[in-house]
């Protein structure tokens, strides 16, 4: 299993302690969720009874009741002893089966998949009768581990971690927020579980495309490559990938999923980010709660992230940290618009060659190196030296114009890192008009974002390094990082 060890560290734990533990995991959509679980109790834990239910997105709560009987009896075949009419019968007869079932001192691994679906709206008991056989009968069982799970995060914390007047308010043992794998980890998926024999530039380019989402990386065939991949899997209109977005968005976010598009949308337009305020005025609207509620869900969902501008605790600005989300509103939903999906018409192997995906592998390439500032750390590294890590930006007055700097890492003792980020096809050449720019940032951040004593560091982040010229030469640069380094930190 690639990754993983910390959450399989915390499930190996639950199953060695002699008491019940309630665990929550959680994350995006198709980022290996039910895997873990599967993986971990199935094989690796196969002197455990390992009892799975999984909710459904488009099924009515009757019908998630029905499904969850008859699932106890195909796994435990013992007939309920009364008629199952609502949830608190439900988990009764899941309560009687466990008994019946269970050899002394075994341990009940309960695997309650895809939480919010089974009931929604939380109209038909669902959360109160599964509080209620948690508190009276789980906790008093001593060897039960129920493991609640789901895509929809904001659910999930809303219902489960802080609902104070709910069931099991502070009653979790574990939290275990799964994360897409970073661009390491992506690199030995692509290349040990798929087999593909890539460079490095080429596992960038990949994650820029499907991020570091497990499920996208295993439907990719190593037998093409990986513009044909693309085109298969995202532009074919029969393709896996083709309709995910839209399903993405709409199985998490149901009615609202319209309106959080069009926030994505706006954000990926904008390469620097915009600020809640900001947001409102692109959308027309006032800022209030309505913005901020869906700022946080989309942030919860792992799709936006808020960076916080140096030494000031208001101005964060929003900016898109998910790879696929980047990249579907670039490119496929112009191309849906031109109706050309066909598997007779291969469309980004030839798109790779142009000016437009040089500009935005560029911007997609800035959203890679925020993902993962821990292996930029590493690189660097000062890894547990850091404080915070963010922008900083000038508007600009009668005296000096603005700047704007997009990822500053700050350290203890007033040092920074400005880090540039750059994506190209061969050695970055500083030119003297970049120079200058760059040289007129560090001033205005000098004058206009520093009080006291400092020590800046000039980082350059790119796919091969920079060329060493007069103008790199002049720029005082502590540190010129290439793209493999970040994968083999």
């Amino acid at each position: 299993m690639i990754g993983r060890k910390k959450e399989i560290e915390i499930l190996t734990k639950a199953c060695e302690q002699n008491e019940s533990k309630l665990i929550a995991v959680y994350g995006r959509r198709r980022i290996g969720k039910t895997y873990l679980i599967n993986n971990m109790f199935s094989e690796h834990k196969k002197e455990c009874i390992f009892f799975r239910f999984t909710g459904s997105y488009m099924l009515d709560s009757s019908t998630q009741l029905g499904n969850f009987t008859e699932s106890i009896y195909d796994w435990f075949k013992i007939e309920s002893k009364k008629e199952i009419n609502n949830w608190m019968d439900g988990f009764n007869y899941l309560k009687y089966a466990i008994t019946q079932y269970q050899k002394e001192n075994q341990k009940v691994v309960i695997f309650l998949d895809e939480v919010p679906w089974i009931d929604k709206k939380n109209n038909s008991g669902f959360i109160g009768a599964l509080g209620y056989f948690w508190n009276e009968f789980a906790l008093n069982h001593k060897n039960i581990i129920l493991i609640l799970c789901g895509s929809n995060s904001s659910w999930i914390k809303n219902k489960i971690f802080e609902d104070s007047s709910g069931p099991l308010y502070q009653r979790l043992d574990e939290k275990i927020p799964l994360k897409p794998f970073d661009l390491k980890e992506t690199k030995e998926y692509l290349l040990d579980v798929c087999k593909f024999n890539i460079d490095d530039k080429t596992i960038a380019e990949t994650y820029m495309v499907f991020g570091g989402v497990a499920k996208y990386l295993s439907f990719l065939d190593s037998s093409k490559t990986i513009s044909q991949n693309i085109d298969d899997l995202i532009f074919n209109i029969d393709g896996h990938l083709n309709k995910e977005y839209v399903d993405v968005l709409k199985s998490l976010f149901d009615m609202k999923a319209s309106f959080y598009s069009s926030i994505i949308k706006i954000l990926c337009s904008k390469q620097s980010g915009l600020t809640q305020t900001e947001l409102a005025n692109e959308l027309g609207q006032k800022s209030g709660s309505v913005i901020k509620d869906a700022i946080e869900e989309l942030c919860e969902a792992g799709f936006i992230k808020g960076l916080s501008k140096l030494n000031s605790k208001i101005n964060t600005k929003y900016i898109i940290c998910d790879p696929f989300v980047l990249f579907y509103n670039k490119w496929v939903s112009e191309y849906s618009k031109n109706e050309l999906i066909s598997l007779q018409k291969p469309y980004f192997n030839t798109v790779m060659d142009s000016q437009k995906y040089s500009i935005w592998s560029g911007f997609a390439f800035e959203v890679l190196c925020v993902a993962n500032i821990d292996l930029y750390l590493e690189a660097r590294k000062t890894k547990g030296f850091a404080k915070s890590y963010g922008y900083w930006n000038f508007i600009g007055n009668d005296e000096d114009s603005g700047a704007q700097i997009d990822f500053i890492v700050e350290y203890d003792n007033n040092v920074y890192d400005i880090v540039e980020c750059k994506f190209y096809n061969k050695e970055f050449q500083i030119i003297k008009d970049y120079k200058d720019k760059l040289l007129h940032k560090l001033e205005m951040f000098k004058k206009y974002g520093l009080k006291g004593k400092y020590d800046i560091k000039l980082v350059m982040l790119s796919s091969y390094c920079c060329e060493r010229n007069s103008h790199y030469n002049s720029l005082n640069i502590t540190s010129d990082i290439k793209l493999s380094e970040l994968l083999n930190s």
